[in-house]
């Protein structure tokens, strides 16, 4: 990739044209995509290179540019982190790399090198800037490919699975139903019990799915480790293939705050990965192809740090020392060309970090692979079900599909709620003017009109003392979440879980 190839360009540039490393000048060679900068401490002037400066949306030439007049090129999400890692590397002369979205339109997105130079008695601060905007968006695109990719070979045994839940559904429901009619009890408990088990199955299929559209992030809760593995069997089978067989070693785990659709991205990942590898290359020793999916009690540094281990190991090929230190680098793959995009266990990487764990690997040539995720165990976690069941005052719910209405609203009743129904928004705000009996409310996220995240600001603002439960089978509404007067539960979702959403978010101060 061309490098600037001339004299400087900024400001400050001119006063420093007799430094033997005076900046370099640009053409306007479409080609060149790669300009330089250099800060002077003792100034606080920056100069940069025309390329640098066509790159950041700047003019080609500066009366004098500013540290602040740099950072007014960065796009306000990033504004913030770049000009702490910059004051960071002034503070504590450091090399550093960052990458932003420019203010400028159209956008790019860029990479920032600096380099402290110490030799004068002055710092200064040396680097270049290099648009990377097509491989930012080539990376985005090898994404949504390997996440279509995963739906199409989902989609199959997704369906499968599907059918067989709504058959159990239905035929325990119509038995129910033929019962009754008849004037007989029958089994009416296990059949119910049978029709929610396959609506949890069901409840995991969704996910799934909305997990690999990347429409579902969630929020922290608390996971068992355990339970997630066991819930996702089916789903981890089905993408196995013919020729792998799949075990499971599941312990007793603490639970562990994380996001739910996180820990099923990092088994499936990791699932995925020991499949490849076990069908790139079958077993030297002959034997059956075999992944292990366990979960148990771990530490992450000392016997007192109580940790979760989820492990996903495999008998097949094994990798040597270099590619093992590489493994988890973004795009880096040993697969056949076409066949993965290198992003499997950079994800989960990162996924472990983000969640204060970490990813261990442990492999050798000819002796499987063993990919170890630990998270930290939460503790002193009261129990949802802890709470003592309550009356409400009254209680609004909200939903335009009438049947969702209805059962929200029967099982509130049950529990000793005064509750009122409400297709829409517009009803809803009417009922809380002329209602003060009504201290909180019940809201799918996805209402035609005004949606979970308008309603609740605007009930909050209009009315003090309300609560807002948002029901959602997507990702919630992060800008309303950090208001302690919001609540969430996910949908599909049981009685249980609609009731203890609501009292604990009742019982907040």
């Amino acid at each position: 990739m061309p490098a600037d190839p001339g004299g400087g360009a900024g400001g400050p540039a001119a006063a420093t044209a007799d430094r033997s490393h005076q900046l370099d000048s640009d053409t306007q060679d479409l080609r060149a995509v790669v300009g330089s900068w250099e800060l002077d401490t003792r100034t606080g002037l920056v100069s940069v290179s025309s390329t640098a400066a066509a790159l950041l949306g700047l003019r080609s030439r500066l009366p004098a540019l500013t540290l602040g007049g740099l950072l007014d090129t960065v796009g306000e999400p990033d504004r913030r982190r770049v000009s702490a890692t910059i004051r960071a590397a002034i503070a504590v002369p450091t090399p550093f790399t960052t990458r932003f979205d420019t203010a400028a339109e159209p956008a790019r997105t860029v990479r920032v090198v600096g380099r402290p130079d110490t030799a004068g008695a002055d710092l200064r601060i040396t680097g270049f800037v290099e648009d990377v905007t097509d491989a930012v968006r080539t990376g985005e695109a090898m994404r949504r490919s390997q996440r279509l990719a995963s739906l199409g070979m989902l989609a199959a045994g997704i369906a499968h699975d599907f059918n067989n839940v709504l058959t159990v559904v239905t035929m325990r429901a119509d038995m129910i139903r033929s019962d009754a009619l008849a004037g007989e009890s029958g089994d009416v408990a296990g059949d119910a019990a049978a029709i929610l088990d396959a609506a949890g199955r069901a409840s995991g299929l969704t996910r799934q799915l909305m997990l690999f559209a990347g429409r579902q992030d969630g929020e922290p809760s608390a996971v068992d480790a355990a339970e997630l593995a066991a819930r996702m069997r089916p789903l981890v089978d089905s993408l196995r293939g013919s020729q792998v067989t799949v075990d499971y070693d599941l312990s007793p785990v603490p639970p562990v705050l994380a996001d739910a659709a996180q820990l099923e991205q990092v088994l499936v990942n990791l699932a995925l990965n020991a499949r490849d590898a076990l069908t790139d290359s079958p077993p030297a020793d002959g034997s059956p192809p075999h992944v292990l999916i366990r979960v148990g009690p771990a530490h992450l540094t000392g016997p007192e740090d109580s940790a979760v281990a989820l492990e996903v190991s495999d008998n097949g090929p094994g990798m040597d020392a270099a590619t093992r230190d590489r493994a988890c680098d973004p795009f880096f793959t040993t697969k056949k060309a076409g066949l993965g995009n290198g992003l499997g266990l950079s994800v989960v990487a990162g996924i472990a970090e983000r969640l204060s764990g970490r990813l261990d690997i442990a492999s050798r040539p000819g002796g499987g692979t063993t990919v170890r995720v630990v998270l930290p165990a939460m503790a002193g976690r009261p129990a949802p079900g802890d709470r003592e069941a309550g009356p409400c005052p009254g209680v609004l719910v909200v939903d335009d599909d009438l049947e969702l209405r209805d059962v929200h609203a029967r099982v509130l009743e049950r529990a000793g709620f005064a509750v009122s129904p409400a297709a829409d928004a517009a009803g809803a705000l009417e009922r809380l003017q002329v209602d003060p009996a009504v201290v909180a409310v019940v809201y799918d996220v996805l209402m035609p009109g005004m949606d979970g995240t308008e309603f609740a600001a605007r009930a909050l603002h209009d009315h003090p003392g309300v609560r807002v439960l948002l029901v959602t089978g997507t990702s919630p509404p992060s800008d309303v979440l950090v208001h302690p007067r919001v609540g969430v539960v996910g949908k599909p979702g049981t009685a249980w879980q609609i009731l203890a959403g609501l009292r604990e978010l009742l019982d907040r101060d």
